[in-house]
């Protein structure tokens, strides 16, 4: 079985859903803050590694670990909270898991917390840094992603992508960073991240537009090429979150303007170009504020604001079409406001990974 673990944030929900069959995607089932008092809270960000969901909650300054492996009835098996020292969770808003580490985002502690989750029932505190305006850079960091011995967070006050030396979990360092709104880097109110290898992709909400940086030298990326524009042609518009596969990134865009799956041609890293899209919130595409998006195989997986889960057939790039839909708040679908969406099979002991949603504000 084919799943989608969905963090729906007006819903204080994990929400699972089956999407083996893509024109029907069905309920599965889903834990609400109801049953985890202080964990669950507008949770914005998921992560499924084996059998255990990574969330963060929002409003709970927290880091929620669930037990999955009943995917009918999810459960809480751990957690860790609390702003300021020593956790430095507040805001807590986007997670990303290599092995037995979580790295988990304070937003507004402006911070990259390191966890030991070897036993989910009790993860533990590695180490943490912080710091806004100035090195470390990371004003309200919103997103993240690990790769290696670095963690590359987009810091979204600092209009900044940051790279983080997490060789020693207990005492992460600043390795470089590359800012600035506008032309050339385009990373004003950067809110997304996503890297392969040496290069790394960001989407800037406020800049419209996609970025793409050699990451080679950790401590001085570079601007490789970028494409940029809120309606007509790119449909950019509050670009939130990308996710690459091959010669392609796809890119949720959460603008009016756009409401938008789009699809960008990165073959050429000095020259991105718009090969399709697919737009618009409520029936017949029910685009309504795109958070997230992750791809597997010939499908992306989409979390709309307004509009649940929406999967999209992207065998052609350039046409990309409306597959299937499940939305709706409360029971049965647990569904309002969904942010992050990540998708794994049932017997999978690893994940199709996104980036988080950010928030809207």
């Amino acid at each position: 079985m084919l799943c989608a673990y969905v963090a729906a944030s007006g819903d204080d929900a994990l929400t699972i859903i089956n999407v083996t069959d893509p024109s029907n995607p069905a309920f599965v089932g889903s834990v609400q803050k109801a049953a985890l008092p202080d964990s669950l809270d507008n949770c914005y960000n998921v992560f499924v590694l084996g059998d255990y969901a990574y969330l963060n909650s929002y409003n709970d300054n927290c880091f929620t670990i669930v037990n999955i492996s009943d995917r009918t009835n999810p459960t809480l098996a751990g957690s860790l909270a609390g702003s300021g020292a020593p956790n430095f969770l507040l805001r807590a808003s986007a997670v990303f898991v290599v092995g037995n580490i979580a790295y988990a985002i304070g937003e507004n502690d402006n911070a990259l917390t390191i966890i030991n989750v070897a036993n989910p029932a009790a993860p533990a505190l590695l180490g943490s840094i912080q710091g806004a305006g100035a090195i470390p850079w990371l004003g309200r960091p919103d997103q993240l992603y690990v790769v290696g011995n670095y963690a590359y967070v987009a810091a979204t006050d600092d209009d900044s992508l940051t790279i983080i030396d997490v060789t020693n979990p207990a005492a992460p360092v600043y390795s470089g960073s590359i800012r600035g709104a506008g032309a050339p880097n385009f990373l004003n109110t950067i809110s997304g991240v996503f890297v392969i290898g040496t290069i790394a992709y960001t989407t800037a909400a406020l800049d419209d537009s996609l970025s793409i940086f050699n990451v080679t030298n950790p401590a001085a990326p570079a601007l490789l090429g970028s494409i940029q524009g809120d309606g007509a042609p790119n449909y950019l518009d509050g670009a939130r979150n990308v996710f690459v596969v091959g010669n392609y990134a796809y890119v949720a865009a959460s603008g009016g303007l756009a409401d938008s799956l789009t699809i960008i041609n990165i073959s050429n890293p000095a020259l991105p170009t718009f090969v399709g899209s697919i737009r618009g919130t409520g029936a017949p595409n029910f685009l309504g504020a795109p958070q997230n998006v992750v791809v597997e195989g010939n499908y992306a997986y989409v979390t709309a604001l307004w509009d649940g889960l929406t999967i999209i057939d992207i065998s052609n790039p350039a046409a990309p079409t409306f597959v299937g839909n499940i939305q709706g708040s409360g029971a049965p679908n647990f569904l309002d406001m969904p942010r992050g969406v990540k998708v794994a099979s049932h017997l999978s002991t690893g994940v199709v990974q996104t980036l988080p949603a950010t928030e809207i504000t």
